[in-house]
């Protein structure tokens, strides 16, 4: 048939096989659906519209496969980051991100529950717009997070602040609507059966989202929740290793503190067993603990020390007190660089304890041995002679005296000697106290006798000892002590004696009026032989008599008798050489002796008998230092 015999011809079989070589092109590259729509829109014939309707599902699948392609290599990628160093904050920015590309969203976030109070707050967000979103903390129950966190079930809207399956919270639909967002999907993130926040994809147009979409961003969601478990128990982990090293560290501590203690026992209890030194507690006390130490008295006397080199500025001091019940003996005192630890303390006070306890049986060791040497002292001196063989072994064994070296006796009282009130027994003399610390420095003896204080003392001479005595007597006590010394001398026989002559030399001193000196008979010369028992009464009496009579001649005429009868005596009675010792002619010398003869009512001054009791007037007055001239 002609073409001009049929004038509705179909198309010819070329046009119907370009188009469809168009749209296997087109499906070829990738094109989008409508193009390919566009390409089969001229085909009229039923089996052209098939081809289409074919290719058209050939184009769904293929953006179906690309999007499972897409889903999966952001599932992939995002399985791979919960393997990797990341930081967990970094994942999940990581989930919302690829959660919001793949849903084609403007904003995606996940919320947290806060296991103290409930809510759900904000952990990370992507795309959103202003700080209120970002700090949202929704009540169980309320808005699409609530629901998802209080029921575990997925919830998508497509208008969130009409939808009436929604409990609104004005502050969260304010917030929300603040950044503009319409639609909302959100997710349970779950570990095992528990809730622990949700996943959230968001637009700020009207959307629904469809089940694909809802299962993509619940696989999301299992990795997110994958993500916070494994932060929960890295947290853990890392708490727990922190606590074991943190109970390893004390352990090593403790271990160390009792290596210290254990140290510090070793180095201080054998001090107390064996009655040390306190010195030798010092330098324990800074083997142990380092730094220097010093032991302290109650009135901050040092009674040893043990120092190191001057160091760093930073040292500090650690003092601790050492007591006996009530009573403070003193202080025991570190000084080293940095504080002190527990056991270091524990240690600087165990070092006290020891302290105290050999102060105190150093205390009871001195009583002990002043009581013995008190006792030796007592019988040495005592009205019955001691058996001297056994007094002497007693001494040696005791250790308290060695009479076979040279000893000083010395006598001290004070003013009210001899004057003690009834039943005052001798120990309570006032300076028995005193008179004992001398005699322990100098490794003698000291103790009463009647009312008077003794010292024995080695290796003094008399002399010298009387005036120690007498100046650190009169020192410590305030008042005037006199002290008389005789010695020294060997034995204990002699010693005995010496005291005789002590105690002579002290009354001697008291009678010339000599109060609050020391001396010794050697230095009294023969007054100490003549004047043995005198007493101050028969002195006085003595010089009133010889002496009395020019010194009142002289003090009422402004004479010089008194001197001349001295120059007198001093030449030998001769007239002339009283004159040249005084400087004056001879003549003048012979009227000034009738004179003194004249004022003594006789010549019995320049008789023997007279002459001799004149002379010894003299030289008592010399040793009064002249109380009548």
């Amino acid at each position: 048939m002609s073409p001009l015999q049929s004038p509705e011809r179909p198309a010819p079989a070329t046009t119907v096989a370009d188009t469809l070589t168009r749209v296997v092109e087109l499906l070829a590259d990738d094109a989008p659906a409508e193009a390919v729509t566009a390409a089969v829109a001229g085909l009229r014939s039923p089996a052209a519209a098939s081809a289409a309707a074919d290719a058209l599902a050939v184009r769904d699948l293929l953006d179906l496969r690309r999007r499972r392609e897409r889903e999966g290599a952001a599932l992939y990628a995002t399985a791979r980051d919960l393997t990797s160093l990341r930081s967990s904050d970094e994942v999940l920015r990581a989930i919302v991100e690829r959660a919001r590309r793949l849903l084609g969203s403007d904003s995606a976030y996940i919320a947290l529950v806060d296991a103290a109070t409930g809510d759900a707050y904000m952990r990370v967000t992507s795309g959103t717009r202003t700080e209120g979103i970002r700090a949202v903390r929704q009540r169980p129950g309320y808005g699409v997070g609530g629901f998802v966190i209080q029921t575990g079930q997925a919830l998508a809207t497509p208008d969130y602040l009409v939808d009436e399956r929604i409990r609104h919270d004005p502050l969260v639909a304010a917030a929300v609507g603040a950044d503009g967002i319409v639609s909302i999907a959100g997710v349970p993130m779950k570990t095992g059966t528990t809730v622990i926040g949700a996943l959230f994809a968001a637009n700020r147009v009207r959307r629904h989202f469809d089940q694909a979409e809802i299962a993509l961003l619940s696989s999301l969601a299992a990795h997110a929740s994958v993500v916070i478990e494994n932060a929960r128990l890295y947290e853990r982990t890392q708490t727990v290793t922190a606590e074991l090293r943190e109970a390893g560290a004390r352990l090593a501590a403790q271990r160390h503190a009792l290596e210290r203690a254990a140290f510090a026992h070793e180095q201080l209890m054998p001090l107390a067993l064996e009655r040390t030194d306190v010195s030798e507690l010092v330098r324990a006390v800074r083997r142990v603990l380092g730094g220097s130490a010093t032991l302290l008295a109650a009135d901050g006397t040092v009674l040893a020390g043990c120092h190191e080199e001057p160091g760093a500025d930073d040292r500090e001091t650690h003092e601790v007190e050492i007591r006996v019940g009530e009573e403070s003996l003193g202080r025991l005192r570190l000084v080293r660089p940095g504080p002190l630890s527990p056991a270091d303390e524990r240690t600087l006070e165990r070092a006290a304890q020891t302290a105290a306890l050999l102060l105190v049986m150093g205390r009871q060791t001195a009583l002990v041995a002043r009581e013995l040497r008190a006792e030796l002292l007592a019988d040495l001196l005592a009205d019955r002679a001691p058996n001297w063989a056994v007094l002497q072994r007693r001494a040696a064994r005791s250790g308290i005296a060695d009479f076979d070296r040279p000893h000083t006796v010395v006598v001290a009282g004070g003013p009210a000697a001899g004057e003690r009130p009834a039943g005052v027994p001798e120990p309570d003399h006032p300076l028995l106290g005193m008179a004992v610390d001398i005699a322990e420095r100098h490794g003698g003896l000291a103790g009463t006798h009647g009312d008077t204080v003794v010292l024995v003392l080695p290796g003094l001479e008399a002399d010298d000892a009387a005036r120690l005595v007498v100046h650190e007597l009169t020192t410590a006590s305030g008042q005037p002590v006199t002290a008389g010394a005789a010695g020294p001398g060997a034995t204990a026989r002699v010693v005995r004696g010496l005291h005789r002559s002590a105690a002579r030399c002290q009354r001697l001193l008291l009678a010339l009026g000599r109060e609050g000196q020391g001396a010794s008979l050697s230095e009294l010369g023969m007054l100490g032989t003549v004047l043995e028992t005198a007493d101050t009464q028969q002195v006085r009496g003595l010089l009133d008599r010889t002496l009395g009579p020019l010194t009142e001649y002289d003090r009422a005429t402004g004479s010089t008798l008194l001197a001349t009868v001295e120059s007198y005596f001093s030449a030998g009675q001769s007239p002339p050489a009283t004159a040249r010792a005084l400087g004056i002619h001879v003549n003048t010398v012979y009227q000034r002796l009738e004179r003194i003869t004249a004022v003594l009512g006789g010549t019995r001054w320049r008789e023997p008998d007279g002459a001799v009791e004149m002379q010894l007037a003299l030289a008592l007055n010399r040793q009064m230092g002249e109380p009548l001239g």
